[in-house]
């Protein structure tokens, strides 16, 4: 008998909630803005949860938030990007509105376990997952288990600098993989179009600037990817996340990045 279960992951720009069942595959999916509002985020979650579960039972909910989380993993306890969400006891609040038990986790984790249960990371024994977004988010798994060594995670590993004078980030470091791929930088650099999707859209009609700025997305994951293959030495490396759509805008320019940029020790193969 297939179960079911709610997702949802509140992300710095939208939040997405989605009816999962247990082979991963996702039978209904909601996105709406994410805001700035504490009670607006849990009242719009409730709501869209409704539509998406209709009649189907449901034994639980993971709640994926991009940052880090406390300790006891019931609340975010730092991301810039959602400087109003931290300390608010999320873990509770979500459980009221959709009435079943919710497990809290960052996202990056999220993703990553995902892709290691059904897709990219399966059979991997050290599997490097990179999720794009409105940030970078960086999640490990080790023998089956994620690494948490800071805020619950991997720590800010989105943060690794790619270029020593690029532009300013969020977090107040410059260059910083995050602010060289995400979604802000790549529509504000192409300047084709208010969304990343329609960016990639322009860039597959031949718009050469969107192509450009992809690229060089890319090229910032390949030396993002390179350096912490040097320090975890990965078997795979997978990317998730809205970048991951691009695919071969993006990919190529991100693979010879990696394997121009890493040592012979910590490629992957």
């Amino acid at each position: 008998m297939t179960q079911f279960a709610l997702g949802v992951d509140i992300g710095g720009t939208n939040t997405k909630v989605a009816l999962v069942n247990d082979s991963g595959d996702v039978a209904e999916i909601e996105t709406f803005p994410t805001g700035r509002d504490q009670a607006a985020l849990i009242a719009n979650v409730g709501e869209a949860a409704g539509r998406c579960r209709g009649t189907a039972s449901i034994q639980g909910a993971g709640v994926a938030v991009a940052g880090f989380i406390n300790p006891a993993r019931d609340r975010l306890s730092y991301n810039p990007n959602l400087d109003w969400l931290v300390g608010f006891p999320l873990s509770d609040a979500m459980a009221d509105a959709l009435g079943v038990t919710v497990a809290l986790e960052v996202d990056s984790n999220a993703s990553c376990l995902g892709e290691y249960r059904f897709g990219a990371g399966r059979g991997s024994q050290r599997f490097l997952c990179l999720v794009s977004g409105t940030g970078l988010g960086v999640g490990m798994i080790i023998d089956g288990a994620l690494v948490r060594f800071m805020g619950e995670c991997i720590g800010d590993a989105g943060h690794v600098v790619v270029d020593a004078n690029g532009p300013e980030c969020p977090c107040g470091g410059r260059g910083c993989a995050e602010v060289m791929v995400s979604e802000r930088t790549i529509v504000q650099n192409a300047q084709s179009g208010p969304t990343l999707r329609e960016v990639m859209e322009n860039a597959r009609s031949g718009n050469v600037r969107a192509a450009a700025e992809l690229a060089a997305a890319g090229s910032a994951l390949g030396i993002a990817m390179a350096s912490l293959s040097q320090i975890f030495f990965p078997d795979r490396v997978a990317l998730a996340g809205g970048l991951a759509e691009a695919e071969d805008l993006v990919l190529p320019a991100a693979e010879a990045a990696f394997r121009r940029t890493v040592n012979a020790e910590a490629r992957v193969h």
